[in-house]
């Protein structure tokens, strides 16, 4: 529904839960004076979850998968952030741990309620939030509606954003570029989302329904800054995950030999307004590799796992470059890949994250680490 409650200065409209981040850090806002006895202590814990994608705002987004029932989910991070908001500044809670989760319970289930009805309540209600020149929106107000949808698997959430803010986003010319390169290559299907109201209604074939893989690595990494680190994404596509990395402020680097892919790719990039590094050659021919701090190989290393020689070299070269951490997932042949992976490389420990399924297999998302 883009455009929906449209008025002179401010417009409704969908924004894809990956383009959703916290708010900014009140320095950075200039907002610090609005904040009642404003503390260095309170600043610190409040820059854990500022300007973060919105699926790592830990408190929240478990106190909502709680509400839903979702298996491990506990509301502890959110009790403690609440009273952390409150110790850092020297003030005492206006209600108990227990009368807060009772009082955010009713609102939840008020809202599902609404849900029954339709989405109009959440259009009419809708989160605020302002354009950010990293190529997201940082919320201004509506953490709590925004992560009570994303827990129910809503992927777009109705956002109130000023006006000026709305044709930047737009980026109507670079759309038409997408759209125009997408025609010329006969495109119909597409791997991962297009987070562009031009596009919602192609569908994708991984990464559209809750919990995605992006979920489940966002969990995994919880909300620790990530501006910085540098971030290696092996067979990117058309770089759905690179940019989403490079909007939460890591140096990415893409590998992406397929022409049709980079080319997309490369007006995506244009029209999400955001940029990374990407290589054309094969990774494990690459001659221009650094080290990085995350690695994702997502369903890649199967297409390279039966040559040996090339499969050697890949691995070499994975063992070198990716220093930190490495999200996988698999082919069919999940132990399989798993064994090559934990003997040919110093990956000695492996944390499995989900069961998913993709392009008719099934398949498992884990993520492998040095010691």
């Amino acid at each position: 529904m883009t455009g929906h409650g449209a008025s002179r200065d401010y417009v409704v409209t969908e924004i894809p839960v990956e383009m959703l981040f916290t708010e900014l850090d009140v320095r950075s806002a200039r907002t610090d004076h609005l904040i009642e006895s404003f503390t260095d202590r309170w600043y610190e814990h409040h820059l854990q979850y500022a300007d973060i994608s919105m699926m790592r705002l830990v408190p929240h987004r478990e106190l909502y998968r709680y509400f839903a029932g979702e298996p491990g989910a506990a509301p502890d991070a959110y009790l403690d952030w609440h009273e952390q908001i409150h110790a850092t500044r020297g003030i005492t809670p206006l209600m108990s741990g227990k009368e807060l989760l009772n009082q955010r319970r009713l609102e939840n289930d008020n809202m599902r309620s609404e849900l029954h009805i339709g989405s109009d309540f959440f259009f009419d209600h809708p989160v605020k939030a302002r354009w950010n020149p990293g190529g997201y929106f940082n919320i201004l107000d509506g953490h709590h509606r925004a992560s009570f949808l994303y827990c129910l698997g809503f992927r777009r959430i109705p956002v109130r954003i000023p006006l000026q803010d709305y044709p930047v986003w737009l980026h109507s010319a670079a759309a038409a570029e997408v759209e125009q390169t997408m025609k010329d290559q006969q495109r119909t299907l597409i791997y991962t989302p297009i987070l562009h109201p031009r596009f919602y209604g192609m569908h994708s074939e991984r990464d559209e329904t809750y919990p995605t893989r992006l979920d489940h690595i966002a969990r995994f990494l919880g909300p620790g800054k990530l501006k910085g680190k540098k971030l290696l994404d092996i067979g990117c596509n058309i770089g759905y995950y690179a940019r989403h990395f490079v909007r939460e402020g890591a140096e990415v680097t893409g590998f992406e030999p397929d022409p049709d892919h980079y080319a997309l790719l490369h007006k995506l990039n244009a029209m999400e307004r955001t940029a990374f590094s990407v290589m054309t050659e094969r990774f494990e021919q690459s001659e221009a590799i650094q080290q990085y701090d995350i690695g994702l190989l997502l369903t890649v290393f199967y297409h390279v796992m039966k040559d040996p020689e090339a499969c050697r070299r890949f691995l070499a070269q994975l063992d070198r470059s990716v220093c930190g951490v490495l999200f996988w997932e698999s082919g069919d042949a999940i132990e399989a890949e798993k064994k090559m992976l934990m003997e040919n490389t110093g990956f000695n420990h492996y944390e499995k994250l989900a069961d998913t399924f993709g392009t008719g297999k099934y398949r498992e998302l884990g993520v492998f680490r040095k010691a």
